[in-house]
């Protein structure tokens, strides 16, 4: 990095502790902590963790140089306390000039050195570690980094209408890129800790969701469990033998966070650990699903959420939000119906979750849990030579819809999947459905992506569906449609193709032949 950009870097990085961003945020004030990070935290290889437990026990043992600075005031006080022994780690703000100007960095390890940590309950354990990791790794994710590494994080929200999802969640996550790269399980007694390491490994042990990223290998996952004011933290790696699964080995001591040298080593590996993560952030794939993370509609009244091996759909106060579009009898009916063997790889699925298959619907909130994970479509492919076979996974599933008197009314790239590991295109999102010939004259209709000519006299059928594939999937393309592509277009605007006669238009015949 140049000098006049790390002191424009400089000059912008912000003063204040809290909250994710980079270190160029607007209305900042000037500061040395950036300078001094840059210092003492340089980044561990990119394949740092794709290592052994043995060498993440290493990094996060690693010399800390230049040492943390710490406000004078704490500074006599721990080392008149603890002698040697924090001397070499800690430096105090009166001894350094750049350890003085480091005013931000130098508050928050005060701040964790001066922690009196509270026990009793899992809320007091997440305030000590929440203080002492992921505080940390908020300061340094803004001071240190012109391209932050860590991209999000997340703590577990208890609620009766998520339960299911609640008890999947990791109480802390913390996302690199889209990977699912670090994460914390919290106990409210020492004596439960290994409750909270049998939790690594039962939620959400891995970093990206299997298919994704099909040919490459992911890293070990960082954890932490703390129970009390117990910590210690982990390395979650894939069993490569016997049937798989996972294994969590301890990287570190467990540290007291009611001592200060306990505390001192905790905010030490920390450090190490956001050095581990921008190595692997320097290099890192781009995942397009963050595991774990609860993302809400702008009303809230929808979330989403990936879980291991399916995707979590609730729509909160569904009788007004959604009943209109239809009932949950149809939701049910249209699930089931796609449940059949016949239909299964053609179309989004309905999978079980405790016990039950199928949307359900409890105290006026629906749930379902869709499978397989795919990539989210945001437009078209952007190779040309990919969209027939695109457009024939979405005529695929229309066809299994319409064999059984459905219609999905809501056909767009937005709710379509690429599935990487099979290299094919699917059709999602089954809750706007309906059967053909439905009334949607009136209220609540049309939906935003309806157009004038989607409706055949105010009703909603089977050749309703196919316009809006030509509409949504075969107009405004980034590249030119060749001919058979507009021919195809054109006949299922004017309503010449059922879905199953569509799949054997020239255009699409040799992927639908090759794919059967």
């Amino acid at each position: 990095m140049s000098t006049r950009k790390a002191l424009l870097l400089e000059l912008a990085a912000p003063r204040a502790a809290a909250g994710l961003g980079s270190a160029t945020g607007m209305g900042v004030q000037t500061t040395d902590t950036y300078t001094y990070l840059q210092k003492c935290l340089p980044p561990f290889d990119a394949l740092a963790l794709w290592g052994t437990p043995l060498h993440l026990q290493e990094c996060l043992a690693a010399r800390i140089s230049p040492a943390l600075p710490v406000p004078a005031s704490v500074a006599r006080r721990l080392f008149l306390q603890h002698a040697a022994g924090l001397h070499w780690p800690l430096v105090s703000t009166a001894a350094a000039h750049a350890a003085a100007t480091a005013e931000a960095l130098a508050t928050h390890v005060g701040l964790v050195m001066d922690l009196d940590p509270y026990t009793g309950s899992e809320m007091y354990t997440a305030r000590n570690t929440g203080i002492v990791v992921e505080d940390t790794l908020r300061l340094i994710n803004k001071y240190r980094w012109s391209g932050p590494p860590i991209t999000q994080m997340d703590r577990n929200k208890a609620g009766t209408s998520t339960a299911t999802t609640e008890r999947k969640r990791p109480d802390f996550l913390c996302w690199v890129k889209g990977a699912l790269m670090f994460k914390g399980e919290e106990k409210a007694l020492s004596s439960e800790l290994h409750l909270a390491i049998s939790e690594l490994t039962s939620k959400m042990s891995t970093v990206w969701a299997k298919g994704l990223l099909p040919h490459l290998q992911p890293p070990c996952m960082l954890a932490f469990a703390a129970a009390g004011t117990i910590l210690q933290f982990f390395c979650i790696q894939q069993i490569q033998s016997g049937g798989g699964g996972v294994q969590a080995t301890p990287i570190s001591d467990m540290l007291d966070l009611a001592t200060a040298p306990g505390r001192l080593q905790a905010l030490l590996c920390s450090c190490n650990i956001s050095r581990l993560l921008a190595g692997y952030a320097s290099q890192a794939p781009l995942v397009p699903l963050e595991m774990g993370r609860l993302v809400s509609s702008d009303d809230g009244m929808r979330t989403y959420c990936l879980l291991p091996g399916c995707f979590r759909k609730v729509i909160r106060e569904f009788a007004s939000e959604h009943a209109q579009y239809g009932s949950f009898e149809l939701l049910q009916c249209v699930y089931r119906q796609m449940a059949q063997k016949k239909h299964r790889s053609k179309i989004i699925q309905a999978c079980d979750i405790d016990g039950h298959i199928g949307p359900r619907l409890l105290d006026n909130t629906y749930t379902v849990h869709l499978a397989p994970v795919g990539d989210p479509c945001s437009g078209p492919p952007a190779d040309p030579l990919d969209l027939p076979c695109a457009v024939a996974g979405v005529l695929g599933g229309l066809a299994a819809l319409h064999s059984e008197g459905f219609v999905h009314r809501d056909v767009r790239w937005a709710n379509v999947i690429f599935l990487p590991a099979e290299k094919r295109w699917l059709l999602i999102d089954l809750d706007h459905a309906g059967r053909s010939g439905c009334d949607c004259s009136g209220e609540p209709y049309p939906l935003r992506f309806w157009s004038k000519r989607t409706l055949d006299d105010g009703k909603y059928t089977f050749r309703s569906d196919l316009r809006m594939a030509a509409e949504q999937l075969l107009c405004g393309l980034p590249y030119d449609l060749d001919d058979g592509g507009i021919n195809l277009r054109m006949q299922l605007l004017e309503g010449q193709l059922t879905a199953t006669q569509a799949l054997e238009h020239a255009w699409l015949a040799q992927y639908t032949s090759s794919s059967g």
